[in-house]
């Protein structure tokens, strides 16, 4: 069974119920089924916790003062010198998914690397830097924070698993992980004289202190997870995961979160949070510290891991936008209908700003296709044309096809919860305890 089905084969469905046939499809009519299409889409969305539109386990980093860390490919903020980069290319460490980053070198003599602006250092605060890497050609990869005075370094073998040579750091760690990648990260205190004005910076390097050199184009390196975190002075903002968080699918609602990926653990310990209208403030309990005899207390604190994994519903997709036309262009985030040769018809949005020509089928890259997920499929038509009924005044008609929209949710229902057993536990809970059925 096909995981996706065209937006056309939902059309051509609801067509045949009404008796027109999609040739002779007005553009106001296209335009009402569209409309009850995407409220029905929002009512079986909600419906269960679908495979497809609820991903457990996900990992999200919080507090991270970078953007895009797993899509070095972002030029709107990161700047690449004499690399190819894709994004998406092979499954990150920690969720499996694939979202982890290749750089590839160009034949330039020049440094290879990536880097992005960090605007928020403050004086004599300790920080965190860190980024996941897989050799692929290179296995030297030097990272590098500046914070407007200092510069804080260390040259990693993500093949040897070491650590080369640092400058003024406090610490420095590569540890492995799993698909072959190495977390390697650095810790400092940022100098009094620190500004807002600072970078994340990693290079290739040929032999683990030679940062500019003649590229080699079958050589690189995988990256997943580049991120920086404050780790003394706590702000509460840093502990807060927002429901719209840039490069990530925005959440619709929470279920759990975890400390450890619910795919790689039996029993994964649960991170203590708090919805909020802004996110999910994530909560590390009380603790303490002296410095010079004088207590330190706070009720945030840093996480004990991050990146956290999170079982969310993602936010329902909108199928909407013009039919594609081939002498106009695009921009980021523009949606559009195509139809490619086969006739299949489907709603797309733009990832990547096109030039005139450049469709779904000609330049793949930069187009993103919005999924209609088959399970959604025999509802959507019927529950559409149970609406339409009603609008027409045809209220008995309506009213049976109600029905049978509802028996098509219950059989999709049946098929993931039933007959593949996804059955999740029911947490019950009391004023002092609570405990997983």
């Amino acid at each position: 069974m096909a995981k996706t089905r065209n937006y056309s084969d939902f059309l051509s469905s609801v067509c045949a119920l009404i008796g027109v046939p999609t040739s002779r499809l007005s553009t106001e009519l296209a335009e009402s089924l569209n409309l009850l299409f995407n409220n029905a889409i929002r009512d079986i969305w909600m419906a269960t916790q679908w495979f497809d539109t609820c991903p457990r386990g996900e990992a999200r980093f919080v507090g991270n003062r970078l953007t895009y860390p797993n899509n070095l490919s972002k030029t709107a903020y990161w700047t690449n010198t004499a690399l190819t980069i894709t994004a998406n290319n092979i499954a990150n460490p920690l969720d499996g998914e694939v979202t982890a980053s290749r750089l590839m070198e160009t034949v330039a003599n020049s440094e290879h690397r990536v880097v992005q602006n960090v605007t928020s250092f403050f004086a004599s605060q300790t920080y965190v830097a860190s980024f996941y890497a897989r050799p692929n050609g290179r296995n030297q990869i030097k990272l590098s924070v500046y914070d407007g005075a200092t510069t804080y370094s260390a040259f990693f073998n993500v093949a040897a698993g070491t650590v080369g040579t640092t400058a003024n750091v406090t610490g420095s760690t590569i540890v492995l992980q799993p698909n072959g990648f190495y977390l390697c990260q650095i810790s400092f205190t940022a100098s009094a004289n620190a500004t807002t004005s600072g970078t994340y910076t990693l290079n290739l390097s040929t032999d683990g202190s030679t940062i500019s050199y003649a590229g080699d184009v079958t050589k690189g390196a995988y990256i997943w997870g580049a991120m920086v975190q404050q780790t003394s002075n706590v702000p509460q903002s840093d502990l807060l995961l927002p429901w719209e968080q840039t490069g990530e699918e925005t959440i619709d609602a929470l279920f759990e979160v975890y400390q450890a990926s619910p795919s790689g653990a039996f029993y994964p310990r649960k991170q203590g949070y708090l919805l909020t209208p802004a996110g999910v403030q994530m909560i590390n309990g009380s603790w303490s510290t002296y410095v010079d005899g004088v207590n330190q207390s706070s009720i945030y604190g840093i996480l004990p891991c991050n990146p956290v994994f999170i079982f969310y519903r993602k936010y329902p997709f909108r199928y909407v936008g013009p039919t594609y036309s081939a002498t106009a262009t695009y921009v980021v985030d523009d949606q559009i209908y195509f139809t490619d040769t086969a006739g299949n018809g489907n709603y797309y949005k733009c990832v990547v700003a096109t030039t005139a020509g450049q469709s779904p089928s000609t330049t793949p890259a930069s187009w993103s296709l919005i999924p209609l997920y088959t399970p959604f499929l025999q509802y959507c038509i019927y529950r559409t044309f149970a609406d339409w009924l009603l609008s027409d005044g045809q209220q008995d008609k309506a009213t049976g096809m109600l029905g049978l929209a509802e028996a098509k949710l219950a059989d999709a229902v049946e098929n993931q919860e039933r007959q593949m057993g996804d059955v999740l536990p029911t947490k019950f809970q009391t004023h002092v305890t609570s405990r997983t059925f």
